[in-house]
């Protein structure tokens, strides 16, 4: 079955759903969710928000900063730190800090949350050509994959009727439950992208919509979709485009649904690991298990450290191991195993990993991930 949305695109022709497509997804996902309480709050969303959420927001735009300096600013523990750094982290903690704190998605609350996250990081040309709520230019996105690959967002003038028209739809009708809430969502968060109302930080702000409407529909576990997107951000441009192209949002759906379930695994097989193990993972050691099971290469310590500097501000494979990886393997959290015929650095070999067997185990829940690759 195939759904009109209320929201339009070229010709007022409507986007449109395919609800029976995604009905499998849907289910798989509930189906894993079910009885994982410790997801279903608050608490899980304010933890994931800011320290993975905020990164990822950021990765996604091809920002890489790492958890320490995110800290360091979010605490204002070091003020050498370059004034353009420190707003691009700043300004989504502060926006999230408000959608936190409040509740109405309105066209003066979008506004003003638009000038937290956007404050200080327009140039003269966006401030200049930014009206009372909207662009009043055009604007061209650029594709990361394509430095020479480019498309226009919708013409100036039709911005303030299709924004409404988003707003309209977020507004007018409770979702029936957290499911519902989350593909509503993200629906949102296409669309505001299609749209691209501002000249720039168009899609910070398209994904902390999402996550404001989330947060009002207490969809607690599927806050971790910018985290799911940094991992797969080609699949989530080529979605976006073919969506924006076709008409259809099903394959944009599919590809968050499938994502996020993804994540939500990690997060399962995490939290199981420092329940067996007794202890609680640091923000740090708690980011490189994710990566250790977003990996789909050789499990060695040299390809978990080379993983780690796609997603942070880049440092030496020897540093890496030593403080990163190491301190796991102090825990007896990951297991070394042997050395391999390569180097790691001059002086020691690289060497095989494993999550240590006696803190993980398989549960049906688990589907997307292969428990038995990661020990």
């Amino acid at each position: 079955m195939k759904t009109r949305l209320n929201l339009t695109w070229k010709d007022d022709l409507p986007y449109i759903v395919n609800e029976e497509y995604l009905k499998p997804y849907i289910y798989d996902l509930l189906e894993f969710l079910d009885g994982l309480d410790y997801m279903n709050n608050l608490d899980f969303a304010k933890k994931v928000m800011m320290s993975q959420e905020l990164k990822a927001n950021n990765i996604i735009e091809g920002i890489t900063d790492d958890l320490s300096l995110i800290d360091e600013v979010i605490d204002s523990l070091d003020e050498n730190i370059p004034e353009e750094r420190r707003k691009r982290i700043i300004n989504l903690y502060h926006g999230y800090q408000y959608i936190l704190t409040h509740q109405e998605i309105s066209k003066d609350s979008l506004r003003e949350l638009y000038s937290y996250l956007s404050e200080e990081l327009l140039d003269d040309y966006g401030k200049e050509n930014t009206g009372e709520y909207y662009r009043t230019k055009p604007v061209y996105i650029r594709k990361r994959s394509r430095l020479d690959a480019y498309t226009e967002g919708i013409e100036a003038s039709k911005i303030d009727y299709h924004m409404n028209m988003l707003l309209d739809y977020l507004n007018e009708q409770e979702p029936n439950n957290e499911m519902e809430a989350f593909i509503k969502s993200q629906i949102a968060h296409f669309y505001f992208v299609y749209i691209h109302p501002y000249l720039d930080v168009n899609g910070r702000t398209s994904r902390t919509l999402a996550m404001w409407f989330l947060l009002n529909n207490n969809s607690y576990p599927y806050i971790v979709f910018n985290r799911a997107i940094s991992f797969a951000q080609r699949d989530y441009e080529t979605y976006i485009s073919n969506s924006i192209n076709k008409g259809e949002v099903t394959l944009f759906l599919r590809y968050m649904l499938t994502q996020v379930q993804t994540e939500l695994e990690k997060e399962h097989i995490i939290y199981g690991i420092e329940n067996n193990a007794g202890l609680i993972l640091t923000k740090e050691e708690h980011q490189m298990m994710e990566y250790l099971l977003s990996m789909k290469s050789t499990m060695t310590a040299k390809e978990l450290a080379t993983f780690y500097n796609r997603f942070n501000q880049k440092i030496s494979i020897s540093s890496i191991v030593e403080n990163k990886i190491e301190p796991l393997i102090e825990k007896q959290v990951l297991v070394r195993k042997n050395d391999t015929t390569k180097k790691l650095s001059n002086r020691s070999a690289n060497f095989w990993l494993g999550i240590n067997p006696e803190l993980i185990e398989e549960t049906p829940k688990i589907k997307t991930l292969s428990i038995k690759k990661f020990i």
